[in-house]
């Protein structure tokens, strides 16, 4: 029945890992992607939208009963592994993007600070030949020290991470609905700007579970915080605190960090003139906005599916852009960044990738450093065991 289960969800996932992952095969152009949305958020009317919400609610009927059995597999029945190092998982509730990426690699640079080799354990959605994801091809450019490892068998990353690479700390990266692998502190990001994805489960919703549980995380960190008026904050704390009443709640905000080039390095000044900007991720519009507010309005904007793989055709249509919208230089977000330097572009004009780091607001950062200095603390004080003895020098 797990296994089935696991199956079921795993194809939902994967029909639903890009632009509102619902529709990535289907869902191509803006139009159609802004009729979904206008659909499930209930801004579409007539007798025909109402019975394609019938339909998909009954869709999303079928797939919340999986997850329950899921989930009660876990909570009741299923032991956890453990990896006999501290793991922090990083995940959330909606698909697309709620800066997962960003929090990831704050935790690495936290570990990294107190003398830890993190492993980053991904699934490894839409992986290159060489089997790093985007987000971890991003990891090892800004965080060197971490190991980055995909593989939908977290469980076995881990163990080759420790075995091969020495690593004592793991960070489960989009890892709430991934149950198999034990962790000790459970980061559960809301986006501030769709915070609970219509308040259904795929594909009537962008839920990929329903929020009640959220109980099952450690803390909550509200992302984006600085993109919605302080009364949405309000409101979504609201929301969480009636489900988990003594949750931790973190605020966090996207921080632009600077411009790089496509190698990685940073720029000296930020892109001037005419700026095209492009990238597949699942915010377009909020990385527009991001542009703006730094003095670097888009002249022309171009847009991909989320963990969009890259291609000669695409550079080509890339270059007839730049030519046609005359533009003077081209801009894009590290995740794309790193997904093109794998292929041997002659660009027109000068590329830069925006750099973004996460920050956490307030005594955020204080709380989250107590948090995993007690992590770190109850391992480095446990007993050794004879696992832990073998392979030690005398």
């Amino acid at each position: 029945m797990e296994d089935r289960a696991n199956l079921f969800v795993e194809i939902v996932m994967s029909l639903s890992d890009s632009d509102h992952r619902t529709h990535t095969q289907t869902v191509t152009s803006a139009d159609e992607l802004s009729s979904y949305m206008g659909l499930i958020g209930g801004e579409r009317g007539g007798p025909m939208a109402a019975a394609q919400r019938a339909a998909l609610w009954s869709a999303s009927y079928a797939y919340r009963c999986v997850l329950a059995v899921r989930n009660h597999y876990y909570d009741s029945l299923a032991l956890p592994a453990w990896l006999g190092i501290p793991v922090f998982s990083v995940g959330n509730l909606t698909v697309g993007g709620t800066g997962k990426t960003p929090m990831t690699l704050h935790l690495c640079q936290r570990l990294v600070e107190r003398g830890r080799r993190p492993a980053v354990l991904s699934r490894g959605y839409k992986a290159s030949a060489e089997g790093l994801a985007d987000e971890l091809l991003l990891v090892s450019r800004r965080c060197p020290r971490a190991v980055a490892i995909a593989n939908p068998n977290r469980v076995a990353a881990g163990e080759l991470a420790v075995e091969q690479y020495g690593a004592d700390a793991g960070v489960l990266d989009d890892g709430f609905q991934h149950r198999r692998l034990a962790r000790d502190l459970d980061l559960l990001l809301i986006d501030a700007t769709e915070p609970f994805g219509f308040g259904h489960v795929l594909p009537r919703g962008l839920l990929r579970e329903p929020v009640q549980n959220l109980r099952r995380a450690d803390v909550v960190v509200i992302t984006r915080c600085d993109q919605v008026p302080s009364e949405t904050l309000d409101q979504i704390e609201a929301a969480v605190r009636a489900i988990a009443p003594q949750m931790p709640l973190l605020h966090a905000v996207h921080q632009p960090a600077g411009f790089a080039d496509l190698a990685g390095q940073l720029m000296p000044n930020p892109p001037t003139g005419r700026v095209g900007a492009f990238a597949g991720i699942a915010r377009p519009a909020a990385f527009a906005r991001t542009l703006a507010d730094l003095g670097c309005t888009p002249a022309a904007t171009r847009w991909w599916p989320d963990h969009h793989i890259y291609t000669e055709a695409d550079l080509a249509a890339l270059r007839r852009w730049v030519l046609e919208s005359r533009l003077d230089a081209l801009v894009t977000t590290e995740k794309d960044a790193v997904k093109l330097t794998r292929l041997d572009a002659d660009w027109p004009v000068p590329v830069a990738a925006l750099r973004i780091d996460l920050a956490l607001l307030a005594d955020g950062g204080k709380i989250l450093d107590e948090m995993i200095d007690r992590v770190l603390a109850d391992y480095d004080m446990a007993p050794a065991t004879e696992s832990d003895d073998l392979g030690q020098e005398p």
